[in-house]
């Protein structure tokens, strides 16, 4: 009996990592362009409430502050930055997982995914973790923002995970055509 290519551990973190990478650049991209034509004082308003930090850099700070290490704002600045992007793959790994699971999960093209991406993470676990005050401290346009790019995340992510497949399979097809 031949054994299923791609579906181990090992194409699942390569798989889920191409799907976090690209579906994280997507969010970053939306959220930046979204967040720069926002008025200025809405975003001073918004800086306010997060007190100077976002939430990736409060998770740094108050991890390194709990080992005993106190970063500069560069430090946290590029270290948040860090912490974000991981979070970001990890959830692209999850998505394929979940993805892979239950295959209907790619039906909606990643939107139900995003949606719930975003309510379990910017809405739930942020304040939950003291990374961000809670949702009444932000104006619905920092919600709107938050659930727009986490949809494009879900869809790329879908996007990323299509593309992979199809990749794979070309791979396969050639492999095979030379055995």
């Amino acid at each position: 009996m031949r054994k299923r290519r791609g579906k181990g551990v090992v194409s699942l973190l390569a798989e889920g990592l191409f799907v976090g990478l690209a579906a994280t650049r997507a969010l970053d991209w939306l959220s930046t362009i979204l967040y720069e034509r926002e008025d200025a004082l809405e975003r001073a308003e918004e800086d306010r409430a997060r007190g100077g930090l976002t939430a990736y850099e409060r998770a740094v700070e108050q991890m390194t502050t709990r080992l005993g290490k106190r970063l500069d704002t560069r430090q946290l600045g590029r270290w948040g930055w860090r912490f974000h992007e991981s979070f970001g793959v990890a959830a692209g790994i999850g998505y394929v997982a979940l993805r892979r699971r239950y295959p209907r999960v790619g039906a909606s093209w990643g939107l139900a995914f995003g949606a719930a991406f975003f309510l379990v993470a910017d809405e739930l676990m942020m304040p939950l973790f003291g990374w961000t005050p809670g949702p009444r401290a932000f104006s619905w346009k920092v919600h709107a923002r938050g659930a727009v790019s986490h949809l494009a995340y879900g869809v790329a992510a879908e996007a990323a995970a299509r593309a992979f497949e199809r990749g794979r399979e070309a791979l396969a097809g050639t492999l095979d055509a030379r055995h």
